[in-house]
């Protein structure tokens, strides 16, 4: 059997999952033995050797209870397990919706609105018009999809700055009802000290992908970029300092806050019609 220092919590979401609780079991002393362990989550000390090796995550449900027993804040391996589940992602993303989770700070430039925004209706939408899988799944897709949004719940949530395309705010994804929907949930984001939006005007060229920078809890930064059908997450320091140009380039284009506001009020608006 490999030991702890073998594994690179770098690999996978399972084996970041078996670190972080790994850690958090030594962290309590030499008492807390795999068995022990185990045993207060009514399992055993080998299942608990599996997760911890990252060949087998648990469910959410001993995921709940190894936060509780580890004295883990509440979602730090639930929302790990989340990401495992959600087999619509794809394995290009899964590093950077892992490090989403982790994130203290966001800052996004989007061609669409992000998934951690979405209401349920733009989010199917969404889904259906880039094929995200059998029709009869999309609805777990979407469930699995607005659980994430949790992390905006956090004691602590990340600080999220948006810079939004104005044209994903009146192009009709999913009939008028669900846009309105979709841009008043938004306008009711940004009453939160944490979520700042900002429009960027349709003037101008178009932008023909998506770039996010996350800012990580011990100063590490990261970029993730995506297309239609491609993407890629890196955290090397050039390619961040890249991506963090165009992002501020971008922002630089938008409108303020308050006249961001407005517009989004504006275009609600327009969708009534």
């Amino acid at each position: 059997m490999p030991g702890a220092k073998e594994l690179d919590p770098g690999d996978s979401v399972e084996q970041y999952l078996g670190n972080v609780v790994r850690e958090a079991r030594l962290a309590l002393g030499r008492e807390w033995t795999q068995a022990y362990v185990g045993g207060k989550v009514f399992s055993s000390g080998s299942r608990l050797s599996a997760i911890e090796l990252g060949e087998d995550p648990p469910d959410r449900d001993l995921a709940r209870k190894l936060e509780v027993v580890l004295r883990l804040p509440a979602g730090t391996l639930v929302n790990l397990v989340k990401i495992l589940t959600e087999q619509n992602v794809r394995d290009y993303a899964k590093t950077y919706m892992r490090r989403q989770l982790e994130a203290t700070a966001m800052h996004e430039f989007s061609i669409v609105v992000p998934g951690l925004l979405q209401t349920g209706g733009y989010a199917r939408a969404v889904m259906g018009a880039g094929l995200a899988g059998d029709p009869a799944q999309i609805g777990d897709y979407v469930r699995r999809r607005l659980e994430r949004q949790s992390v905006l719940d956090r004691p602590d949530p990340p600080w999220m700055m948006l810079v939004l395309d104005e044209a994903c705010l009146r192009r009709d994804m999913g009939g008028g009802q669900v846009m309105r929907e979709q841009i008043e949930h938004l306008l009711t984001l940004c009453e939160r000290p944490h979520v700042n939006i900002q429009v960027l005007p349709m003037k101008g060229e178009p932008v023909p992908g998506s770039v996010a920078l996350l800012t990580l809890p011990k100063g590490a930064r990261g970029a993730y970029v995506e297309g239609f059908s491609t993407g890629n997450y890196t955290e090397e320091p050039t390619e961040v300092m890249r991506f963090q140009r165009v992002y501020d380039l971008l922002q630089q284009g938008a409108l303020g806050v308050r006249a961001s506001l407005e517009l989004m009020r504006a275009i609600a608006k327009e969708h009534d019609d």
